[in-house]
């Protein structure tokens, strides 16, 4: 165990603190300290983590409760010069810091909170200083040439399957590749590189494979299909499916008298199937990502001669919008564009609402976690009874919404 932990700097270990340490905090009965106030025990600690006591021990002649009370109860890692990426002098390592500064900037600007972003950047930094060891602290100079895609694409992953072997979960595997993917990206959209090497990374990670019997799209693959279309038509297919998790039939019958785009009433647009137009599910379904595609969809269509309010029209039709035979057409016809794969298999719309499925419970068990204080504060070892509980629907909407916002934000841009 304790290899695991011998790379890790002062930084590192409060993000290891932060991340690991303090939920575990929370949900296990046998610590007795909160971790907002107090530092765990040295036994309980050392009896979970023993070799990561050794290296605070080892390598900074630090306790573990105090190293706890400076790194995460009293500060950060913050200094005079700004945050510590723990890359080296010279002006190649300035221009990576100076985008990775940038970039957390544009992430605060836009409203992400400090405590979204500070474990985000810390997944950052791991992962940059991995590249600086193996290649150098220029990220960004192999990315400007085409020319080199192929070998820069090598770089990243040979820094990924280092990175691979340091995280114990799949689940946290991806989770650092999507990080670093939507750096990359943003960096892309911004001009300042010229492709993303992350793309498709969890395919040579063996990470696309999902945990559950019905295969879902990736983040990554909804970015594929994003980037691929090349109309508006084709966005709406793919926020619809993969962003408001609709039914590939309840899509190609959306019809204009469903879509509240600017509501009194809510924070977010919608789409009104209080009518009957759905079997089953919410009477509602709220639009926490991409809205802006289906207005510009209606702009297209309400021009058209004879046009009798579907989003997807269609004058063969006796229904007067496409079959949903048609639909699914379109997005084999995306999917194939974009190289998208699913265990070897192309996938079908299903698998788009799949992943809003995914995304929406990986939602609910945020909510629950940051309630776990409450929890505790009430004697109870669950957060989801104070969610259940002691929220009011509306409350638990509103949470539920803001946690699916971000979390589908940076896909559909």
């Amino acid at each position: 165990m304790t290899d695991r932990y011998s790379t890790m700097d002062r930084a590192d270990c409060a993000a290891f603190l932060r991340e690991t340490v303090v939920p575990e905090m929370r949900t296990d009965p046998d610590c007795d300290r909160r971790p907002d106030e107090d530092p765990p025990t040295y036994r309980w600690l050392n009896g979970r983590y023993p070799g990561f006591v050794k290296h605070l021990q080892r390598a900074f002649d630090a306790s573990p409760a105090a190293f706890y009370r400076e790194r995460v109860l009293d500060g950060d890692d913050e200094s005079a010069d700004g945050y510590d990426w723990g890359l080296p002098s010279g002006d190649a390592a300035a221009r990576t810091r100076e985008r990775l500064n940038a970039h957390l900037d544009e992430l605060r600007y836009r409203g992400h909170p400090e405590t979204t972003i500070r474990p985000y950047r810390s997944r950052l930094k791991k992962y940059v200083r991995l590249y600086c060891d193996l290649h150098g602290p220029d990220l960004l100079d192999g990315l400007r040439d085409e020319s080199r895609r192929a070998a820069e694409i090598d770089r990243t992953f040979a820094v990924c399957k280092v990175l691979d072997r340091t995280l114990d979960t799949p689940a946290a595997r991806r989770k650092y590749v999507e990080d670093v993917r939507r750096f990359y990206r943003e960096l892309r959209d911004a001009g300042y590189v010229s492709y993303n090497p992350m793309r498709r990374m969890e395919t040579r990670l063996g990470l696309d494979v999902p945990e559950w019997d019905n295969p879902a799209l990736a983040a990554a693959d909804v970015e594929a299909l994003w980037e691929a279309a090349d109309s508006v038509r084709e966005r709406l297919l793919v926020v619809g499916l993969c962003g408001w998790g609709l039914r590939p039939s309840e899509l190609a019958a959306l019809h204009v008298r469903q879509a509240v785009l600017d509501p009194a009433d809510d924070d977010y647009p919608y789409l009104d199937f209080r009518d009957g137009d759905r079997k089953n599910g919410p009477g509602t379904v709220a639009m926490l990502a991409g809205d802006g595609v289906l207005d510009r969809r209606l702009d297209a269509v309400a021009d058209c001669e004879g046009w009798t309010g579907y989003v997807f029209p269609s004058d063969a039709a006796a229904s007067g919008h496409v079959h949903v035979d048609t639909l699914r057409r379109w997005f084999a016809d995306l999917v194939a564009r974009a190289d998208v794969t699913v265990r070897d298999e192309p996938p079908t719309p299903k698998y788009g609402r799949r992943f809003w499925y995914a995304r929406y419970g990986e939602a609910v068990v945020e909510v629950a976690e940051r309630f776990t204080p409450v929890a505790e504060a009430q004697g109870s070892a669950d957060a989801s009874v104070v969610v259940e509980n002691y929220l009011s629907e509306a409350d638990r909407r509103m949470h539920l919404r803001r946690v699916m916002a971000d979390s589908l934000a940076d896909l559909f841009v």
